[in-house]
């Protein structure tokens, strides 16, 4: 059983095809693989089978092909029975029509160049063998240099100088000039000083030469004396915008800008224009305009983070910030003075009961060892184990807990007079403390 590899295909021929490849049996063998063969050329065909003949003559299925676009395949018929033979659907892009007639007309176009470029050579140059001559700064040796005759009335005067280069090594070189007498002459006129190409110092001095006698300008001086001659010689204007400009100026490209500057009476360095669309910002703009004409710009704040609450008018809100009177600011030093009084008496009462409680204690343990025995069963020499398993007397425990501010917990070394104390802990952290 045949694969179904014309599903979903619409077939027809563009005329009678070779062999064996009849009307009938075309219909036969497409039916097999689930194809369809229609006898008419209408819009649902999806391949078109044809010869190379009928294709180059054009006949009239293939001209209806022609004009309907790409929608559809044209292609040779070999395509329908390799893929029947074989029993798979063939790529059409090796057998289609279109491709040999894209080849077809890129030769006709090859043979056109190669038949312009012949007839080229007997005024002008032989294009098939040379191009344009580029520098190692990339500057391509094709300028143009235009010039209006207001006089006879011929506006858009151009003249396009080339230097060629031979595209066989060793290089020749040859100049050539091409002169457009109005804009859209269709009849140029060629110049040529040299029969034929030869060595580059010699046709680049043709070039030099030329450019000097149209323009009233030496060839070095292109950039410096732009558009500072007469109107009755010719106009260069040199590539802008960082492309090269090519070798051998007189000066370097800056400084040959800033003499031409000097000479056409224009500002040096130039002002740099603002890019079209760039608002400014001094004119009031709705993008970067800076409100009520202040010096520093403020982004707009978030309506969710503004403070739109209400605010009485009669209400002083630098209340709270300065005084409003002599003796407001009296009675504000007043109130400072009496905190200030309180905080004294209060840390006077606590200084006071600490001395007290260590007097106390330091009588009741007075004849108590300062170091902790070792018999853990001896009243009065309890220890309590500190830091990292150092001991400490009980007392002394105690005498530390008393060391501390009643109110907050915080110790207040400058209090502590005992030195018991110290000698504890220097025995508890085995370094030396100072007294």
């Amino acid at each position: 059983m045949p694969r179904q590899i014309f599903k979903k295909c619409v077939i027809a021929v563009a005329g009678p095809l070779p062999g064996q490849l009849t009307a009938e049996n075309l219909t036969q063998w497409t039916r097999l693989r689930k194809g369809i063969f229609s006898n008419d050329f209408d819009e649902f065909v999806t391949h078109l089978l044809c010869t190379r003949e009928q294709f180059n003559k054009r006949v009239p299925r293939v001209q209806q092909a022609l004009k309907r676009g790409k929608r559809f395949h044209i292609v040779h018929y070999d395509w329908f029975e390799f893929s029947a033979v074989q029993e798979k659907k063939q790529p059409e892009k090796d057998y289609s029509m279109r491709v040999l007639l894209a080849k077809q007309k890129a030769r006709e176009r090859e043979e056109r160049r190669i038949e312009k470029g012949i007839q080229n050579e007997e005024k002008f140059v032989n294009t098939n063998l040379f191009h344009i001559y580029t520098d190692r700064e990339f500057f391509s040796y094709q300028i143009d240099i235009t010039r209006d005759d207001t006089g006879l009335g011929e506006l858009g005067q151009r003249y396009t100088m080339c230097l060629w280069e031979s595209d066989a090594k060793p290089h020749l070189y040859q100049f050539t000039a091409k002169f457009l007498k109005r804009k859209g002459d269709g009849q140029p006129t060629y110049y040529r000083p040299s029969p034929c190409a030869g060595k580059w110092r010699d046709e680049m001095n043709h070039f030099m030469a030329f450019f000097r006698k149209k323009t009233g300008v030496d060839w070095e001086d292109r950039v410096a004396m732009q558009k500072t001659t007469n109107t009755e010689y010719f106009q260069y204007t040199p590539p802008a915008g960082g492309k090269p400009v090519g070798r051998r100026l007189r000066h370097s490209h800056d400084y040959c800008l800033q003499i031409n500057a000097e000479l056409r009476g224009l500002p040096w360095p130039p002002k740099e224009e603002k890019p079209e669309g760039m608002m400014d910002m001094t004119q009031g703009g709705d993008i970067l305009a800076i409100p009520g004409g202040s010096d520093e710009w403020e982004p707009e704040i978030p309506a969710e983070m503004r403070n739109d609450s209400p605010v009485d008018e009669d209400m002083d809100t630098s209340e709270d910030e300065t005084p409003s009177s002599t003796q407001d600011a009296l009675d504000d030093e007043e109130c400072k003075d009496e905190i200030t009084n309180d905080d004294l008496d209060k840390d006077s009462d606590i200084e006071t009961e600490i001395r007290r409680q260590t007097e106390l204690e330091g009588g009741e343990t007075e004849e108590q060892p300062l170091t902790s025995s070792s018999d853990d069963s001896t009243e009065g020499s309890t220890s309590q184990q500190v830091g990292d398993g150092h001991t400490t007397p009980t007392s002394l425990a105690s005498d530390n807990a008393s060391c501390y501010s009643i109110g907050t917990g915080a110790m207040l070394p400058d209090e502590i007079h005992d030195p018991r104390f110290y000698e504890a802990v220097r025995e508890a952290l085995k370094f030396p403390v100072p007294s």
